[in-house]
């Protein structure tokens, strides 16, 4: 057989973009990271106990995760715009299924630290790659509706995570959790060797000189909307992660909840998210404006965030309730975010993926200081320290969206309009 005969059998092989294979690939390749935090919440206590520490210090699992998620962005990232998304995004998925299968073996709190990091590393390439991906073989509407649809898919992992994490435990103990991750990762590794496609055609130029690297960031960061979308998911990411990581606390802790039925609320929560993802697809689709529905979104956020704050200072707050309102945020963050991550993207299209890196490490990184703050602040006594920061980074979203995005969008329109206008311009410039 001709090598000529072998690459044209290989690039049939590979996916169709606009597949629906395509989409639940890339949607798998998300959820690599909520499986990895999700699935150990209800085994901490246990962890702890088989490491011989205090079950404060396993929470410290989640803490290096979230940071090993928010470093590798920022490496992997500038190395796609240089190489290619494909060949880096197998990279992260081969270290998340490595340092997964590592922590499995893990004898000391040490050692799990340093593979939880890692494989947060990993994961955090893979959740860049995706993002840089949809952006670089859609636009517009279409770009919007697919990031939907992979955000949609990705909303499965944190229903059926907590649930499949007790259940995985029930048999091996925790960690077994890290062997199914392992696995899981390596079965995805394989399935994107065979049926991803490169979305980039060619490197960006100096991508990867120190001074490329520093000017195509600072791009990123000095660019209005760019930016301002980039803040407006982050500190939605940090109010979600604020119930996510404080979530046992209060349902198991302070309210009394069954690990069982914590399982399942958490799961009726995350419905939520999907349910948010699937509306935005569906208006997207029949032509209502990213703006107005960021907008719809972010008046779910907020308003059941302040809801929250109010019902735990008036001592009021109950399982029905708090679950209720959280579906609520929830369905707001998922309409919020597939638009706002293409608004972030949408400008940025040479350097799509130190964009993404921007956009996945600062999310990140208010996921990780929200949920040091709940860990810091719970008293034990009372949800204010869940619901609190919830509301204040939900308020500062929408301050953000209000006051920088808007008018930045404004502004360019403005721009676009008065180039046409001008005889002899290019209104694409």
């Amino acid at each position: 057989m001709s090598s000529a005969t072998r690459t044209d059998r290989v690039r049939a092989a590979r996916l169709d973009p606009h597949s629906a294979t395509f989409t639940l690939l890339l949607g798998a390749l998300v959820t690599l990271a909520s499986f990895a935090t999700d699935m150990g919440l209800p085994v901490l206590a246990e962890t702890a106990r088989s490491l011989g520490v205090k079950p404060g210090a396993a929470a410290l699992t989640l803490s290096v995760f979230l940071a090993g998620f928010a470093i590798g962005p920022l490496v992997f990232g500038p190395l796609s715009d240089h190489f290619g998304r494909r060949p880096v995004l197998l990279t992260g998925c081969g270290m998340f299924a490595c340092f997964g299968a590592l922590g499995a073996f893990s004898q000391s709190l040490h050692a799990l630290l340093l593979w939880r990091t890692l494989m947060g590393i990993g994961a955090g390439g893979c959740q860049v790659l995706v993002l840089a991906i949809v952006r670089d073989l859609f636009t517009g509407t279409e770009a919007r509706v697919k990031q939907s649809y992979v955000n949609l898919a990705g909303g499965v992992a944190p229903i059926i995570a907590p649930t499949l994490g007790i259940a995985i435990a029930t048999f091996g103990g925790w960690r077994a959790i890290y062997a199914a991750l392992a696995i899981g990762a390596t079965v995805l590794l394989i399935i994107a060797s065979l049926g991803l496609v490169e979305s980039v055609t060619r490197g960006a130029p100096g991508a990867l000189t120190v001074r490329g690297v520093v000017d195509n960031y600072a791009r990123v960061v000095r660019h209005p909307v760019a930016f301002g979308y980039v803040l407006v998911i982050a500190l939605n990411f940090g109010s979600l992660f604020a119930y996510v990581s404080g979530s046992s606390l209060v349902l198991i802790g302070l309210l009394g909840v069954s690990r069982r039925t914590y399982g399942i609320l958490f799961a009726a929560t995350s419905l939520g998210l999907m349910a948010g993802a699937l509306t935005s697809a569906t208006l997207s689709a029949r032509g209502v404006s990213h703006g107005r529905l960021i907008r719809w979104g972010l008046a779910a956020i907020v308003t059941s965030a302040l809801a929250l704050l109010a019902l735990t200072l008036a001592g009021w707050l109950r399982v029905p309730t708090l679950v209720g309102l959280v579906i609520v945020g929830f369905v707001g963050q998922g309409i919020v975010r597939p638009n706002a991550a293409q608004g972030a993207l949408e400008p940025m299209s040479s350097v799509a993926g130190v964009a993404s890196a921007v956009l996945s490490g600062t999310q990140m990184l208010a996921g990780a200081l929200a949920s040091a703050l709940v860990a810091a602040l719970f008293d034990g006594r009372s949800a204010i320290a869940v619901t609190g920061i919830m509301a204040l980074s939900a308020s500062a979203s929408a301050l953000v969206y209000a006051r920088v995005v808007r008018p930045a969008e404004g502004r360019a329109r403005e721009g676009v309009r008065a180039r046409a206008l001008t005889p002899g311009s290019d209104p694409g410039l």
